[in-house]
């Protein structure tokens, strides 16, 4: 598992820092203003991509994972279910787009959902290939394919803004083009592996009745981003704002702040993504003591991993604001927003354990439970609503969903809580390591040089503090392999008998 962990989190890394690049790069061509429009048309498209893909893979890498020999019929399943499905989205989008653009506050917002709804299709087809090659634990070829998205992507918006002089509409174009890529790029992966695709017979039915769950809950949580994209602008100008500004506002903020806080904890992405298949193995197996080390243990893990971050985007979020996307406003609203890592990074594993133990109602109801705070919240400040609002009510509603993922977890495998001493360790070093990393940042000069120095040494100095005070512990056994001392036994007797 630690290795699948160290392979996916390298690509992942790659895969995450070529976004950021072109994030930035975004930001900069099309502005806060252009941001904003885009989310809003990404937060929909979202909505259409997570109901037709989301519970598919998972069902089907889970059903690989316990019995490889069915990885060809159960693809196949998904492939015909998929495309079904998303020949009746794709329609229904394209019979009803008045109606929906007119929820949106900017008009173009709905013209950049028209231009990207051809990747529902070719995003169809790469899930039903992904989850086999994921059952199988093939983390690797599916890592490909993703950076090999990312660069498709991105090498085609670029070309695409020197032809097009609305460069909005070409970001939505290269989404389509970079599903295209991924999809052809998964099959062969699928087919190199001396795969088939077999009769999907009595697989079809199974599938969607296991994967309706999922595909509810994570279509909920896309419609909450939705909804979040005009509720937050619609709030903001109650409060005073115009149209514009609440565009820019709402860009600068969860279009450019929020992404930067995923950054740090893509490890604990990759062990979600890896845990799902090894977790469900034991779960079949009704082996309650791996479950129970391997929860416990990435609990604690994506704790530690976020409290040792935290320090740095305490400090560094107004200059990573300023240098990364020249605004100043999306840096405050980092620096605020950095305790958001902790909750972010523990809900992110908490409900993919709950997913590989066939918990999926019951995530689905704790996430909706976490969204209704958020929104009570929020609207409870009406013509008085700003971004630190929002910045408390999301944080609390992932404090309420991690907490009732929690307790069900607890219920089905009797884990113990032994993420709460680390995370206090760490909690604890958090306020030096921040004072550390502001005293750093300020005796160095310069623009760049002052940002990586500094927030290498809070980082190293928080991951220092919880060695020292025992949240993280090693166990270090120095003994001689076996090979090695069968080998000298054997070479002893060899001695002994020529003596």
């Amino acid at each position: 598992m630690a290795k699948a962990v160290l392979t996916l989190t390298a690509f992942t890394v790659a895969e995450r820092m070529l976004g950021f690049l072109f994030k930035i790069y975004l930001s900069r061509e099309i502005g806060a203003v252009g941001m904003g429009i885009y989310s809003v048309a990404q937060s929909f498209f979202f909505v259409l991509l997570t109901l037709l893909t989301s519970g598919i893979p998972l069902v089907v890498s889970k059903l690989t994972a316990k019995d490889k020999t069915v990885g060809g019929s159960i693809c196949s399943a998904a492939l015909i279910f998929e495309l079904f499905t998303a020949l009746i989205v794709c329609s229904a989008v394209l019979v009803f787009q008045k109606p929906i653009g007119s929820l949106f506050a900017e008009r173009q917002s709905m013209t950049l959902v028209m231009i990207m709804l051809p990747a529902l299709v070719f995003s169809g087809v790469y899930s039903a290939f992904r989850g086999v090659l994921w059952g199988e634990k093939k983390f690797t070829s599916v890592s490909i394919v993703e950076l090999i998205e990312q660069i498709a992507r991105i090498t085609c918006c670029i070309v695409l803004f020197g032809m097009f002089k609305d460069k909005i509409k070409a970001v939505a174009l290269s989404m389509s083009f970079a599903c295209l890529v991924s999809a052809a790029f998964c099959a062969l992966f699928f087919l190199a592996g001396k795969r088939k695709l077999k009769s999907p017979k009595g697989h079809i039915k199974p599938l969607i009745s296991t994967s309706l769950p999922i595909t509810l809950s994570r279509t909920t949580s896309s419609i909450n981003n939705y909804i979040t994209a005009i509720a937050i602008p619609f709030l903001l100008i109650t409060s005073g704002l115009n149209s514009e500004q609440s565009m820019y506002v709402f860009g600068s903020c969860v279009g450019m702040a929020l992404p930067l806080l995923y950054l740090p904890i893509t490890v604990v992405g990759s062990l979600a993504f890896v845990m799902i298949p090894t977790l469900s193995e034991a779960y079949a197996a009704g082996d309650k003591k791996n479950m129970r080390r391997q929860i416990e243990g990435a609990l604690s893990f994506s704790v530690i991993m976020a409290a040792i971050v935290l320090p740095s985007y305490m400090a560094l979020g107004e200059p990573l604001g300023k240098f990364i996307y020249n605004n100043i406003d999306a840096g405050i609203f980092l620096k605020k927003s950095a305790w958001l890592l902790l909750p972010l990074s523990f809900e992110n594993i908490a409900s993919s354990m709950l997913n590989s133990l066939d918990l999926e109602r019951k995530s689905l109801i704790n996430y909706l439970v976490g969204a209704a705070v958020m929104y009570v919240i929020c609207f409870s400040f009406y013509s008085r609503f700003d971004m630190d609002v929002f910045m408390i009510a999301f944080g609390i509603s992932l404090l309420v969903s991690s907490a009732l993922d929690i307790i069900d977890i607890k219920r089905r495998t009797g884990i113990k809580l032994t993420f709460f001493r680390p995370l206090v360790i760490c909690l604890a070093a958090a306020y030096p390591a921040w004072l550390f990393t502001e005293y750093v940042y300020s005796i160095i000069a310069g623009n760049v040089i002052p940002i990586i120095i500094a927030g290498i040494g809070g980082v190293c100095f928080s991951a220092l503090a919880a060695v020292v005070f025992g949240a993280v512990e090693f166990d270090v056994n120095i003994s001689k392999k076996p090979r090695l001392k069968r080998w000298r036994k054997q070479r002893k007797r060899v001695l002994d008998k020529n003596t």
